[in-house]
């Protein structure tokens, strides 16, 4: 459907959600993008959204709920991907497997039983590919509630313990000889990223949201100097993504979830390029100064 003004959104329920949906998602992700990328937590965030399949799968399944995920199946969801988070932790906890081997291990897995589930019925073969790509059109209220809840917990913890955060992102041992809870913060970032990605898979799919959790926050690194800069530019990005990328799908006529990804992928390309553009005159200035300390 082509939308010749913002009242259209207004108009249509659908397209009011899908706006709400996206503006949650992206709120939350942007929050959650620069622990992520600081953490080096981003290989974990994929295997979470892969495992996030195998959840949905499974909660859909066991509860008959057709198609679309209800609040029971998505309870079930979030439980499942707790499990493989902590079949990750216990397998990569000793010598014998490095972590990165544990999270793949486990994630393939999990999204070859979500695959196998949803292949035993029929009726989910025609929407697979809602969970790859996601079907931001097809967002209910009840995920919206969800998200908002959601986006809203993110905010809390954010901004209730961001000095804690902002130790524990840059130094923890630092952070942990401080009091800092870190085994705490990890935990409760694990099971945000978690929870994210299973709402977040209704928008952009489980192929595509590791890239909302992870491409805001490389931004924000890439161009800020310090934790609160480094946020702000995350949300930034997110919310830029989203509202463009909606309305490029609009104008072209193609899934929203892609195009918002590409949108901060661009976004991503461009401030890397400046960011290298900024070291460079800085190296020059650096050279000049130093030739004429020499002269």
């Amino acid at each position: 459907m082509k939308l010749a003004s913002l009242n259209a959104f207004l108009e249509y329920g659908f397209l009011t959600r899908a706006l709400v949906a996206g503006v949650l998602m992206s709120v939350t992700c942007g929050l959650l993008s620069p622990f992520v990328v600081l953490r080096r937590l981003s290989f974990s965030a994929d295997g979470l959204a892969h495992a996030s399949l195998g959840g949905l799968a499974l909660g859909m399944f066991l509860l008959a709920s057709g198609p679309a995920p209800t609040l029971a199946s998505y309870g079930v969801s979030f439980v499942f991907t707790c499990l493989v988070a902590t079949a990750i932790a216990y397998f990569s906890g000793g010598q014998r497997v490095h972590s990165d081997t544990a999270v793949g291990a486990c994630y393939v897995a999990a999204f070859a039983f979500g695959i196998l589930l949803l292949s035993l019925r029929q009726r989910y073969s025609g929407h697979l590919e809602h969970f790859f790509f996601g079907s931001l059109l097809a967002v209910n209220p009840l995920e919206c509630w969800l998200l908002a809840g959601l986006c809203l917990v993110a905010a809390l913890l954010c901004f209730s313990c961001w000095r804690w955060l902002a130790q524990w992102t840059f130094d923890e041992e630092l952070a942990l000889a401080g009091g800092v809870p870190t085994a705490a913060l990890r935990y409760a970032l694990i099971l945000l990223i978690a929870a994210t990605v299973i709402l977040s898979t209704r928008v952009v799919g489980v192929l595509l949201v590791t890239a909302m959790l992870i491409l805001p926050g490389a931004i924000g690194t890439l161009l800020g100097r310090s934790m609160g800069i480094i946020t702000l530019l995350s949300l930034g990005v997110a919310l830029a993504s989203t509202l463009t990328g909606l309305a490029l799908s609009n104008a072209a006529d193609v899934p929203p979830g892609p195009a918002i990804v590409l949108t901060a992928f661009a976004l991503f390309v461009a401030a890397y390029l400046l960011r290298r553009q900024r070291d460079q005159r800085h190296s020059h200035a650096r050279l000049h100064d130093s030739h004429e300390h020499a002269a």
